[in-house]
């Protein structure tokens, strides 16, 4: 790795804002610190600040992306590419789960409250659906929709089996009086926060660089759908790289590389997959923020937070739209 020299005080701020607008842009680590050393031997050949060298950081850092970003570097780090990106995305949302439910336990109990085992029962129950539909998205994006769909349904059994005995026990089985909220929110928040602690002390995992055809051709087409590509047209895809192997002679790999940056790169490609997978962030950026919003005026389960609870999951689906409409595929030269 490029080792970077230290920058000049004054350019301290500029550089801080450059390396945080570069962040999650897919750009490899190596080609992020050899374009950071010509930055900085730039601003020391010119003895002048970096901000008047170079202008804002942030449309700088947009245009080094543009550039400098991979696919492969985008599928490594994204959901799918391994157990480091999928431990993040859990650890994050058992965080948000956890503070939502500390935050509703201060508004309906105050400062302690009772533990219920049918409620407790709900909430674990509730939490394993949601760790499973990470899990299943996961593999999902890794091109393994078998093992996908048998998480999700593996998830969603275990969470209605929990629900159905907690509904049978009933209410009014308490494991424990006047339990501080504080310490209680100490054992909802710990799980979230060990994993993304575990995330964070995690190597970087690398791309696989051993595979048979029978997996790569699987992998690839699995690759395909997770893109929202349809069944015909990704068979289409696959029969084509068949074709040609049995022309070269080759196998998979060598010839095109990794299966899951290959269909990246086909479904970035295809205006019909865009428009697909831009209309499912959308859905679930914008829509699924105001049905919250809905249903927490509804049921007037917030007390007196019900409103500024349903107006800022009304603006948090607004500013989802208006980012989505920013970046729709059809507006894009």
């Amino acid at each position: 790795m490029v080792t970077v020299k230290p920058w000049p005080i004054a350019d301290h701020e500029w550089v801080t804002h450059y390396r945080m607008s570069m962040a999650r842009k897919h750009v490899p680590a190596i080609a992020l610190d050899e374009r950071e050393r010509e930055l900085l031997n730039a601003v020391r050949k010119a003895e002048v600040p970096a901000a008047d060298l170079f202008g804002d950081a942030e449309e700088l850092a947009s245009e080094d992306a543009a550039e400098l970003a991979t696919v492969d570097e985008e599928v490594r780090t994204s959901l799918g590419g391994g157990l480091r990106p999928a431990l993040r995305e859990v650890g994050g949302t058992l965080v948000g789960i956890g503070a939502v439910s500390v935050l509703l336990l201060i508004i309906r109990s105050g400062w302690s409250v009772d533990i219920d085992t049918a409620q407790a029962l709900v909430g674990a129950s509730v939490l394993v659906v949601f760790v499973g539909w990470i899990v299943g998205r996961a593999l999902f994006s890794a091109g393994r929709s078998v093992s996908a769909v048998g998480a999700l349904v593996v998830a969603v059994a275990l969470g209605l089996a929990g629900i159905a005995f907690a509904d049978a026990l009933g209410s009014g089985h308490v494991v424990a009086h006047d339990v501080p909220v504080p310490f209680l929110a100490m054992g909802m928040l710990a799980p979230g926060v060990a994993a993304l602690v575990a995330a964070i002390r995690m190597p970087q995992q690398q791309l696989r660089k051993s595979w048979d055809d029978s997996t790569w051709f699987r992998r690839f087409r699995g690759g395909l759908r997770a893109r929202l590509m349809p069944a015909a047209t990704a068979r289409d895809h696959v029969a084509e790289i068949k074709q040609t192997l049995a022309v070269e002679g080759t196998s998979a790999y060598s010839e095109f590389g990794h299966p899951l940056v290959l269909a990246r790169d086909i479904a970035a490609a295809d205006r019909s997959v865009r428009v697909r997978l831009w209309c499912v962030s959308v859905i679930a950026g914008a829509v699924v923020p105001l049905c919250l919003a809905v249903l927490v005026l509804a049921n007037q389960s917030w007390g007196s937070l019900t409103v500024p609870a349903t107006v800022a999951l009304t603006l948090a689906a607004a500013v989802a739209f208006a980012h989505g409409w920013h970046g729709r595929p059809w507006a894009r030269s």
